[in-house]
């Protein structure tokens, strides 16, 4: 079964937003009103910044549940991982979306995924979620 879902490259995604928001702070310094209406301008740019920053990190990945593995295709990365050596998916739930931490039997780095639910439109990660239950497949929830 295949699952489109949402997710963003968060280094470029934290690098745009704060980048931008220093950018905007920097260039409201040198206009001449008072320090209020500058805060206030700068507090109404911080959804655009934030929409620019979500649009433009964008990485929509596929997720391939085949019958004895996981494989996932995020922005020409491929990540693959055997069923018998997954140990369990760890789902932490964020404001903006979920951080999916994949967990192998051996020791190492968990695979690491953002997924992002700001600014688009319904994915299929719940049907991915349920299915993985389906597949007796361990999902934490944290």
């Amino acid at each position: 079964m295949i699952f489109h879902i949402h997710t963003l490259h968060r280094g470029r995604f934290i690098w745009i937003l704060l980048g931008c928001l220093f950018a905007a702070g920097f260039l409201l310094s040198y206009v001449q009103v008072s320090e209020i209406v500058k805060i206030l301008i700068l507090l109404f740019c911080i959804p655009v910044i934030h929409f620019l920053a979500v649009k433009v990190s964008l990485q929509p990945s596929t997720w391939d549940l085949q019958a004895d593995r996981l494989q996932i295709d995020k922005a020409g990365k491929v990540y693959e991982v055997s069923y018998e050596n997954l140990a369990y998916i760890k789902n932490h739930l964020r404001s903006g979306g979920n951080l999916i931490a994949i967990y192998k039997n051996q020791k190492g780095t968990p695979i690491r995924i953002w997924r992002n639910k700001l600014f688009v439109k319904n994915d299929d990660f719940d049907a991915m979620m349920q299915e993985f239950r389906n597949r007796q497949i361990e999902i934490v929830i944290g």
